[in-house]
């Protein structure tokens, strides 16, 4: 029994497998360290939106905001007692009112030749009424965007360059009566004699001029420098044919058939507008 034990040792060792020996005929090579994976690729879709950046909107796209003068260039028409050639009734005049205006401005860079502006066009007029001693019947404006292609003429490595070019504006024509006129008195003097009331007492309906949306020609040029990649500055001078269509008549009770139409008219807005604009360029 002693002898048995005293081999148990000797048979422990045995039992432990040598090391393999690569050198060895038919022994299998030891297995290498797995390499570090690779970065995880970039999603398809990821790729498809930098592209579409990139491509179309980078360098193209800009934002603005400016400011614009404008002044009217066709304020007059004949002091006609018949009313045929005046602008509506007795309205022979209009004077510029509110010149200096906020105009916000989108611009698309097709191409290094072309450009797409996207802006607002905003005009107003204080009428003037010659039968009496000159008063006004009230203002009419005018206001909607204005897009225009432009050609461009790159200058100075591309960072000034010229451009001109033609658009279509819609603007949203509205008449704002005199307090005075719009309540039917006959003069001004008449309506302050009777203490300057703000609601009809001396006649039975409301003096209105409904004036019609309408389109307008509008032609422009100027110049535009970028300092900086995502900074840019233009100037530039528009001029703008707009004529909309206008209705003059009385206002009555529902009962006795509301708005009834007295005369035709048009108002000439044709317009010049000077506009200093600042974007940022994506």
């Amino acid at each position: 029994m002693k002898r048995i034990l005293s081999l148990l040792p000797a048979l422990a060792l045995l039992a432990v497998p040598a090391p393999a020996d690569d050198s060895a005929p038919g022994a299998e090579p030891a297995a290498e360290a797995p390499a570090p994976a690779p970065h995880a690729p970039v999603p398809a879709v990821a790729l498809e939106r930098d592209d579409f950046y990139e491509t179309w909107i980078e360098d193209r796209l800009s934002l603005g905001l400016g400011f614009s003068y404008t002044t009217l260039t066709s304020p007059t028409r004949p002091k006609d007692y018949d009313r045929n050639k005046t602008f509506v009734g007795f309205i022979w005049k209009l004077e510029d009112v509110d010149e200096v205006g906020v105009v916000p401005e989108l611009r698309y860079r097709a191409s290094d030749h072309v450009r797409l502006t996207l802006s607002m066009d905003r005009v107003s007029g204080r009428t003037r009424n010659f039968n009496q001693a000159k008063h006004s019947d009230g203002n009419v404006e005018a206001i909607g965007p204005m897009l225009m292609a432009e050609g461009l003429l790159p200058l100075c490595d591309d960072t000034l360059f010229l451009h001109a070019g033609v658009g279509l504006a819609y603007d949203f024509a509205d008449f704002e009566e005199i307090t005075w006129w719009h309540l039917g008195y006959a003069s001004r003097d008449a309506w302050i004699a009777r203490g300057s009331p703000k609601v009809r007492t001396a006649q039975d309906h409301y003096r209105e001029i409904k004036v019609d949306d309408a389109f307008g020609l509008a032609v422009a040029a100027g110049a535009t420098w970028r300092p900086h990649p995502r900074f840019e500055l233009d100037l530039s001078l528009r001029h703008v044919w707009l004529e909309p269509d206008c209705q003059f008549g009385y206002t009555y009770s529902a009962r006795k058939g509301g708005f009834k139409k007295h005369q035709d008219g048009d108002f000439t807005l044709d317009h010049l507008a000077v506009a200093l604009v600042g974007s940022y360029v994506f």
